[in-house]
């Protein structure tokens, strides 16, 4: 499939400023992964997410066109807010596996630590893996009270995660009544 001209990477001093400003973003490591900047060529992988009925927890299924906005955000997020998504990727494979994000979406009150997975990536704990990592590098960032994750009442693997994170269920979001907020740290 021929991806669109938008999805295709700059060249020239342009795909080096990129270079240049993904530089600037964290890079962490875990024993499996890597969560690594965002690139242009991850989307193709990563679409899916949020297109197909994986994106039901997240107001999905999208129209290609909400999706490659929603992904746009969410990057953008490191230029506005100082964070934002990494790629997961394996240490062995640089196929990206989803997402791990610490951002702010606009109706939520807080900052929101979540994870998007690719159903190939699904039920081998890598979302447990980075979200972990990415909450660790939030607290340097934040402090233990400047994040939640805001998961769907019927998500029960991203339930799972929370719990495993350590995070408490506190309450549910004031703009979706079906969407739980679970705290990290002093979040109560």
């Amino acid at each position: 499939m021929i991806r669109p001209a938008w999805e295709m990477m700059p060249q020239g001093a342009a795909a080096d400023r990129v270079a240049a400003t993904c530089a600037t973003l964290p890079r962490i490591e875990t024993l499996r992964l890597v969560l690594r900047a965002p690139r242009l060529s991850d989307w193709a992988t990563l679409e899916p997410i949020f297109t197909t009925d994986r994106a039901a927890h997240i107001g999905g299924p999208m129209s290609a066109e909400d999706a490659w906005l929603d992904f746009n955000q969410l990057v953008a997020g490191w230029i506005l807010r100082g964070h934002g998504a990494l790629t997961i990727t394996l240490h062995s494979d640089d196929t990206p596996l989803g997402l791990v994000l610490l951002g702010h979406e606009l109706g939520d009150p807080q900052a929101e630590l979540g994870w998007l997975l690719t159903a190939e990536a699904e039920g081998q704990g890598y979302a447990t893996e980075a979200a972990t990592a990415l909450r660790d590098w939030g607290f340097d960032l934040l402090g233990d009270a400047g994040f939640v994750s805001y998961i769907a009442d019927d998500n029960t693997a991203s339930h799972h995660v929370a719990n495993r994170l350590g995070a408490q269920r506190i309450g549910h979001h004031p703009l979706a009544s079906d969407v739980a907020i679970y705290g990290y740290g002093g979040v109560a």
